[in-house]
């Protein structure tokens, strides 16, 4: 598969939340209808035989469950991602094409987030521009810290005790349907 179709498979909505919950570990499709709750059955099942398909996620497990096959998905390593490598043979405009996407995704769950009951003294919401001028071996400090210190929360699953954050560069957190 080309750069310019792997990155257009990932960065399609509905498959970017199934790899970003795949990211914390293997899961059935109920359990994925449970995270991805605002996604239609049908089109759950579609993004995952794409993403399957692609060699993107695998089957891990079947089983039978009152006559229907119950399969349970993971993650193929280093397939949901784009490479440095990889990033380096798209062109401008493919860059821009999956910037845009990337943003239009965001976008779309700070305008949920913010139609939702929202209480931004108390939620988790902001966002903020910061400048950083490094040189080569900061960035690689920078860039080792920030992923060891994520890296311990990524593999949290929903609860009821914790909220999902989407962390970009900015924080967004799941909207609340109003009361």
């Amino acid at each position: 598969m080309n750069q310019k179709s792997k990155a257009d498979l990932i960065l399609h909505p509905v498959r970017m939340k199934i790899i970003q919950h795949l990211a914390k570990g293997s899961a059935t499709v109920s359990e994925l209808r449970g995270w991805i709750s605002d996604v239609p059955q049908a089109t759950l099942y579609r993004h995952l035989n794409v993403l399957n398909k692609n060699e993107i996620i695998y089957v891990t497990d079947e089983r039978k469950i009152r006559g229907a096959v119950e399969r349970t998905y993971a993650l193929e390593q280093d397939t949901a991602y784009i490479s440095a490598e990889e990033a380096a043979n798209l062109s401008k405009e493919d860059h821009m094409k999956m910037f845009m996407t990337f943003i239009s995704n965001i976008t779309g769950d700070v305008e949920a987030y913010l139609n939702g009951d929202t209480n931004l003294n108390t939620d988790i919401f902001g966002y903020n521009q910061l400048d950083l001028y490094l040189d080569g071996e900061e960035w690689e400090e920078l860039s080792r810290g920030m992923q060891e210190l994520i890296s311990k929360y990524v593999p949290n699953r929903p609860t009821k005790r914790n909220k999902k954050v989407t962390l970009v560069q900015m924080l967004v957190p799941e909207p609340k349907e109003k009361q």
